[in-house]
């Protein structure tokens, strides 16, 4: 999530372009048009969400999660109120263990002033081509109690990619497993701990279950196949009542999938191709890759 500061002028010029853009824009479009003004700050995931939903009833808001549209206008005239709500101080203490980007935002926008506009728009897809991964997210009880409803709703609705995205973004620690140490994790787990699997399903762990999934996890992380979940659970796991978040890459892959886009990750996958060494003029290739057998006439 990007945050657009617009002198008022500009601002006030604009406006209603903005505003169509808002609705009916694509992302270039409305980042051509506001992007290249005063000042552009970065929000993650958490951090939007929730001013988002602070502030539906009182900023224009376009949401849609199916398309991964997030849009609001802040205009001059309500500038103000904005600066008050971020600058708060119950909101700043309730949003403390996800504020990041809010912080500065806060710093940078003039007080008691009509001096700016501010638009929020989504980011690019980019982000999107990034090749998933399998692993253990850590997030702290406090951050959960925040990003839960959030995250709960993306898995719900199966958007796994955006689901891992939010829990990273404000996670405490994470421990990625190679595609080989993810089976053995899962194979481990179904012999020993059984009850494990259903909590991998689940994919969000609640803090108050955390002791019992410590306890099952050490089980299954066995130096020999599994060397960063052993050494997590020995230096961090105890750090803190964590709820865990479980990412499961092959889920993310489906949706890539079904886009009917091709994503090579590692050339040395992909099959080689024949080398065919050059003819005499006139002549053509012999053997199979000309579509026939050696032995073949015509």
């Amino acid at each position: 999530m990007h945050a657009y500061q617009l002198p008022k002028e500009a601002y006030g010029e604009l406006e209603s372009q903005i505003l169509q853009q808002l609705r009916e824009g694509d992302h270039d479009q409305l980042r051509h048009l506001v992007g290249e003004h005063d000042l552009d700050l970065e929000l993650l995931s958490g951090e939007w969400r929730l001013l988002f939903a602070a502030l539906e009833e009182e900023h224009y808001q376009v949401v849609d999660l199916d398309r991964r549209v997030a849009r609001m206008a802040v205009s001059p005239a309500e500038l103000a109120d904005f600066v008050r709500f971020l600058r708060d101080p119950k909101q700043q203490e309730r949003l403390l263990p996800v504020s990041f980007g809010l912080a500065e935002l806060t710093d940078a926008l003039p007080a008691e002033c009509d001096l700016v506009g501010v638009v929020f728009m989504e980011e690019s897809d980019d982000w999107l081509w990034a090749p998933p991964v399998n692993e253990l997210v850590a997030i702290r009880p406090e951050v959960y109690e925040l990003i839960e409803p959030h995250l709960s709703a993306l898995l719900n609705a199966q958007d796994w990619p955006a689901a891992a995205r939010l829990a990273e973004d404000h996670s405490e620690g994470c421990v990625e497993f190679s595609s080989e140490q993810w089976r053995v994790l899962m194979r481990h787990s179904a012999e020993r701990v059984p009850e494990l699997l259903s909590i991998y399903d689940a994919r969000l762990s609640s803090p108050a279950d955390y002791t019992s999934i410590l306890e099952a996890l050490a089980q299954v992380a066995d130096p020999r196949f599994q060397p960063s979940l052993d050494a997590w659970i020995r230096v961090h796991g105890h750090a803190a009542q964590y709820s865990l978040y479980f990412r499961d890459a092959a889920m993310e892959r489906q949706e890539f999938d079904g886009s009917g886009l091709i994503r090579i990750d590692d050339p040395k996958k992909t099959q080689p191709l024949p080398n065919i060494l050059p003819s005499p003029k006139g002549m053509r290739p012999r053997g199979k890759l000309a579509g026939l057998d050696p032995d073949d006439k015509d």
